[in-house]
């Protein structure tokens, strides 16, 4: 008999194939649906609605200090990636030709625990220059695993953006940033991008935010990591094989939708995709590598690195190995 579980994650290319059921974990009746990833993030993290659940990589990361409060285990699985150069404004009066620049001034961020700018804040100090504890941090709403964070970054938090359930609306940092009441924000959901299309108050922070997150991929080979799969405890304790069989699942699902996506037949609203997706892989290299799961030296590198980030962030108050996020019977998968 099959046991029956609910997953909540994001409508991708890498996941459809679970969504819509062409693909089927061995021995689980999977009832899949989707959410917006913030609100479903905070469903999960604050009220458990989901037996498996499509996470914030940062959130996760933080909640492993408290299991108790917080029981749950991930799977080496990563359905989401992203580059984050590109997600970055500033308004046209600053003046910040470099993120070092940015000392000093306002940056208006999703929370201090959004994976997003978790990366991009790690990415700023690290290959840039920034002084993060220069710069002030306002913050749109608070974090969904809650922690104590170090004195030594002003953080501080936008009124009208505590409703711990309510639907995200960025429309107020992106007027503080149009009214030049912020210097720059960090805009993981990409709200951004359209506005900034055809405004004369605010622009893309890099001239050029494509050739940046090219040449930062050349240096590091790291492709950002930005959600796991996590598991209830609960569901392990009774079912250990369910974590090997959601991973194998995940892969047949990611694998599916690749080989779909490279094919030029595919239906899809970019005249041009075809296109685009030749010059990614020649770009980043085959799909298999840029969008690998599992603990191989590729994801350990991008996982260390994040780590790392985390603790300098003030995320996690210790240093903590990647094997220590994920089920034990996942990792020589």
């Amino acid at each position: 008999m099959s046991v029956e579980l609910t997953f909540c994650g994001s409508d991708s290319d890498l996941t459809r194939a679970l969504l819509t059921g062409e693909i089927e974990p061995d021995g689980v009746d999977l009832t899949a649906m989707t959410e917006y990833p913030p609100r479903r993030h905070r469903r999960f993290f604050r009220h458990r609605e989901f037996d498996v659940c499509e996470v914030s990589l940062a959130s996760y990361v933080s909640s492993r200090a408290k299991p108790e409060e917080y029981p749950f285990t991930a799977i080496p699985v990563f359905p989401s990636r992203r580059f984050r150069h590109s997600f970055f404004y500033k308004h046209t009066d600053v003046d910040a030709a470099e993120p070092a620049d940015l000392a000093g001034k306002k940056v208006g961020v999703q929370s201090w625990q959004t994976t997003a700018n978790v990366w991009l804040r790690g990415i700023f100090a690290e290959h840039y220059g920034l002084d993060l504890e220069a710069v002030t941090w306002v913050r749109r709403r608070e974090d969904d695993v809650p922690v104590e964070l170090p004195d030594r970054f002003e953080i501080r938090s936008l009124s009208g953006g505590s409703d711990p359930d309510a639907v995200d609306d960025p429309a107020d940092m992106t007027e503080l940033l149009f009214s030049g009441e912020l210097d720059a924000a960090m805009d993981p959901a990409g709200s951004l991008f359209h506005a900034v299309a055809d405004a004369e108050e605010v622009e893309f922070f890099f001239d050029d935010p494509k050739a940046e997150e090219q040449a930062y991929f050349e240096e590091t080979g790291i492709h950002p990591i930005m959600h796991v799969i996590a598991i209830r405890d609960e569901v392990l304790e009774e079912h250990p094989w369910v974590a090997v069989n959601l991973y194998d699942a995940f892969c047949a699902a990611r694998d599916f939708g690749l080989e779909r996506a490279r094919s030029p037949s595919t239906h899809m609203a970019l005249t041009w995709g075809h296109i685009e997706a030749a010059r990614q892989r020649q770009a980043l290299g085959a799909e298999a590598s840029v969008w690998e799961y599992g603990i191989i030296e590729k994801t350990r590198i991008e996982l260390e690195t994040f780590l790392e980030y985390a603790h300098q962030q003030g995320l996690i108050h210790r240093e903590v190995a990647p094997e220590k996020l994920f089920v034990d019977s996942t990792l020589s998968l």
